[in-house]
């Protein structure tokens, strides 16, 4: 209930800006980001993401975004290696970005800056033990990364923006479960292998965003 309370203040904060935004009359973009379908791209999950990005000035902007993550069952993929039983959770995200090659169109070009990410999930697993008992237990997992992102933003017709972008930095993962009754390891995440129920590591870190947005 705690980290729902976190989200639901950042949307607050994120409205805040909204109007404060509207109020001094600069360009600001909503924005939805496509990679957030593949959840918290560690297990069979989905998300939906949602932000906004509001020019400070010509060539620079600020941008948030919020996503809710939930259970999909048949949403598994070449790279997830983790099956849970369903898997709850959110993610925040706050940008800089300054436009070093500016486009011909206000609001597009090529923008550098660094990316503050955070993502918590709880995933339901299930285990069998001792020759034959299954049992339900939980796994909290909490990732927190700092990229410093590159992209590219470009109209598409009208009001419509599309803005792909990739980020390079540090990852830190942290998780532990509860209630599990076996000994055995658990699975380990693609490409880091890390224990997905337990431990605490830092590694280095992508991000991707594939952004449509709508200028007001």
């Amino acid at each position: 209930m705690k980290n729902f309370r976190i989200l639901i203040l950042f949307c607050l904060l994120l409205i805040s800006n909204l109007n404060h935004a509207q109020g001094e009359n600069k360009s600001l973009i909503i924005k939805y980001d496509l990679i957030s379908l593949l959840g918290d791209q560690v297990t069979n999950s989905m998300g939906v993401m949602l932000g906004f990005e509001h020019f400070i000035k010509e060539n620079s902007s600020l941008a948030f975004d919020a996503m809710y993550i939930f259970p999909c069952s048949s949403c598994g993929k070449v790279y997830t290696s983790i099956t849970t039983e369903k898997t709850n959770g959110f993610s925040l995200s706050g940008e800089y970005r300054f436009y070093l090659i500016p486009g011909k169109q206000a609001s597009t070009g090529f923008h550098l800056g660094p990316q503050v990410y955070y993502q918590y999930t709880n995933a339901d697993m299930r285990e069998t033990y001792e020759g034959g008992k299954e049992n339900l237990y939980q796994v909290y997992r909490s990732l927190f990364a700092t990229h410093a992102m590159a992209g590219y933003q470009l109209p598409i017709a009208g009001p419509l923006f599309f803005n792909p972008s990739f980020g390079l930095g540090f990852r830190f993962i942290s998780s532990r479960n509860e209630n599990k009754k076996g000994n055995d390891s658990g699975q380990h995440e693609f490409l880091y292998n890390k224990d997905y129920e337990s431990g605490s590591q830092w590694f280095p870190s992508f991000k991707i965003n594939i952004k449509i947005g709508l200028i007001l």
